[in-house]
């Protein structure tokens, strides 16, 4: 995909269609840090929502399509992820009768008919500290996780230990970044989804989380969920003592996994072979 071609083209289109009053571009490639694989996000903020919610061509004509993901966001931002042949854009919908105009991180402005841009602004990405309840949370959802896998297993049910391993990924996420900002602050930008985490994730951590990952062997798996879980206890216990907030108990929790795991040696509990 031509990205300059493309956003050309939604630029004439947007400067003729009266709903359309501003288009800002948002990401990467509004802070000049954009990879040869980034998306382009663009923000499309419009008078009526709901004609351009049902409308595709104006983003279907931008390429050649293969995909999109539809995504109804709870804020009335309707979001498009678009993927084309070589290139994606994400289009978010922006009602211009609510709040917007205020960004985490740097941004461009590409069509402002009204001129409210002018009130736009940039405020320093923030990082909401972890409380008391958001810690317990994650702590309960992670050894919850770990306790299915330990079952999917002994189960020999490989793919349900992939699910459920990612839902105990999500929370050890959870618990490196809130880690590095009670250690560090806001100086380091704590992306999602673990965005750049080569860039502002500790050298020790990424090292470990490299015995995290296994294959479908559920050997392999079990040495992946031991791993997962003593990074898990160490980052939680880390970050307890930093944040000031009560730890849990891991060594209860880990011990269950391990006796979960320890029956596998009964055959009897493993399904039939059909």
């Amino acid at each position: 995909m031509d990205y300059d071609s493309a956003l050309k083209s939604l630029l004439a289109w947007a400067d003729r269609t009266e709903t359309v009053r501003c288009v800002v571009l948002t990401g990467s490639a509004a802070s000049a840090t954009a990879h040869p694989l980034s998306d382009r996000d663009l923000e499309i903020h419009v008078r009526d929502i709901e004609t351009l919610e049902r409308d595709d061509s104006w983003w279907s004509r931008l390429g050649d399509v293969l995909a999109v993901e539809r995504l109804e966001n709870g804020d009335n931002q309707p979001t498009r992820l678009v993927y084309y042949v070589g290139g994606k854009l994400d289009f978010t919908l922006v009602d211009t009768r609510g709040e917007r105009g205020v960004y985490d991180r740097p941004y461009e402005v590409l069509l402002d008919k009204d001129g409210d841009a002018a009130d736009f602004r940039t405020d320093a990405p923030s990082h909401v500290p972890v409380d008391q309840d958001a810690f317990d949370e994650c702590l309960n959802w992670g050894y919850a996780s770990a306790f299915m896998i330990a079952k999917a297993i002994v189960r020999d049910e490989p793919w349900t230990v992939k699910v459920r391993d990612n839902d105990l990924k999500t929370e050890l996420l959870r618990l490196i970044e809130w880690d590095h900002v009670a250690r560090y602050g806001d100086k380091i930008d704590v992306r999602y989804l673990g965005t750049r985490m080569r860039g502002w994730m500790d050298i020790d951590v990424q090292e470990r989380l490299d015995a995290c990952w296994a294959s479908f062997d559920l050997s392999d798996s079990r040495e992946a969920l031991l791993a997962t879980l003593d990074l898990f206890r160490d980052v939680a216990v880390r970050t307890a003592a930093v944040a000031a907030l009560k730890d849990f108990s891991h060594e209860a929790m880990q011990t269950e996994v391990r006796n979960i795991l320890s029956m596998a040696a009964n055959a009897e509990i493993r399904p039939p072979v059909s």
